[in-house]
């Protein structure tokens, strides 16, 4: 087989016009290549055609060959190229069949939908099951970092010292270590903190409640105020234990800066998680977790509350209590339940204002107020 194109030397750009010749070799497992000018018939180079590596086809595009001294032959001549090189290059397959798919409309707008279509399913599904996998994968330093970080941040620009007396602030901690902290049996050693902080925005107090990765949970003034007993307060503490637990903060985080993540897990460099620790308390205050986690950290709260001896109906009724606070509008028609004094105690509203309020929801609470009411400790 006779080829014809150009040889160029390394290091040299002028070319060459030049013929490649394919010498079959009887009883070889390999063909020998030789290439000579045209101009004067020169041998300019011998080998195996193993050893050449070959450039992919793009269209009718020159393609060029890479021999093993450096050298560069280049032709036009593509059909003949993926003849010769059908049987011995592997990587040559695939190129073959990338040219049969981009010289058809058909194909191309198939492998385009191929291309969509995976592009969402990794945003859809891949990112977040991978920012799971890294959020449990990192070690607890760098959750205590980025932990210190966003309080930082929150204690600069949203937050201010707490008004609550000592008294108040101590009881609620001496409960929480004492009654919640040991129903964690997932982690024992995960160390919670609690922080009591004013938070006050254009002249309105917010009732909040927010969740570091590191087990620290900041509780604002404001919701403490609205709780109307300690239970109250446990529900919601137990609903932030549940995004701890789960390392749902992280995870979100993780989806916002995942490549950036992916840095620091693989370089060690932890000058970057001072950003990660800015951007979670940006996200904290201004956008709220994903439904797959409130339900998750729904089902932790709720269980352990069980466990516990709380009735869930106080999770609905400081939820009722802050919506009604915040000015949130009542359920849609489809959420409201037929009896309207079972709606007055049932029903289940989010603590933050960004955050859904479903049917779902309302229906999950009204399943462990039952099992409580049944005195059981599992809800089925």
């Amino acid at each position: 087989m006779l080829i014809h194109g150009y040889y160029y030397q390394e290091g040299v750009a002028s070319q060459s016009v030049a013929t490649l010749c394919i010498h079959a070799d009887d009883g070889a497992n390999d063909n020998t290549v030789s290439i000579r000018t045209d101009a004067d018939g020169a041998q300019v180079y011998v080998g195996q055609l193993s050893q050449i590596n070959i450039g992919d086809r793009l269209g009718n595009t020159q393609r060029k060959l890479m021999l093993q001294n450096g050298y560069v032959f280049s032709t036009h001549d593509n059909d003949s190229i993926d003849a010769l090189f059908k049987s011995s290059n592997a990587n040559h397959f695939l190129s073959s069949v990338l040219h049969r798919i981009e010289s058809h409309i058909g194909w191309v707008i198939t492998a385009l939908l191929v291309v969509l279509l995976t592009v969402f399913a990794f945003f859809k599904w891949g990112v977040p099951w991978a920012s799971t996998q890294v959020a449990h994968a990192l070690p607890e330093q760098a959750n205590h970092f980025i932990a210190d970080k966003t309080l930082e941040f929150l204690d600069e620009y949203f937050f201010e010292e707490t008004q609550l007396s000592e008294e108040k602030t101590q009881a609620i901690k001496t409960h929480f270590f004492s009654q919640l902290v040991p129903l964690d049996d997932v982690e024992h050693s995960r160390k919670y903190q609690l922080h009591f902080r004013a938070w006050n925005q254009n002249g309105t107090s917010i009732p909040n409640a927010f969740a570091l990765p590191s087990g620290d949970i900041i509780l604002t003034d404001k919701f403490v105020e609205l709780a109307q007993h300690q239970e109250e307060i446990d529900a919601v503490l137990l609903h932030e234990m549940g995004h701890v637990v789960h390392r749902h903060s992280l995870q979100m985080l993780i989806e916002s800066t995942f490549v950036a993540t992916v840095v620091v897990l693989a370089t060690g460099d932890s000058s970057g998680l001072v950003d990660m620790g800015l951007g979670l308390g940006s996200l904290l205050v201004s956008s709220h977790y994903v439904r797959e986690h409130e339900l998750e950290a729904d089902d932790y709260a709720f269980n352990q509350m069980l466990r516990a001896g709380i009735n869930p109906i106080a999770f609905s009724n400081i939820m009722r209590r802050i919506t009604d606070y915040t000015g949130n509008p009542e359920p849609a028609d489809d959420e409201v339940l037929a009896d309207n004094a079972e709606q007055e105690t049932n029903v289940l509203i989010d603590y933050l204002s960004t955050h859904p309020s479903t049917q779902e929801r309302i229906e999950k609470a009204n399943k462990y107020i039952a099992c409580y009411e049944k005195n059981l400790t599992v809800c089925l």
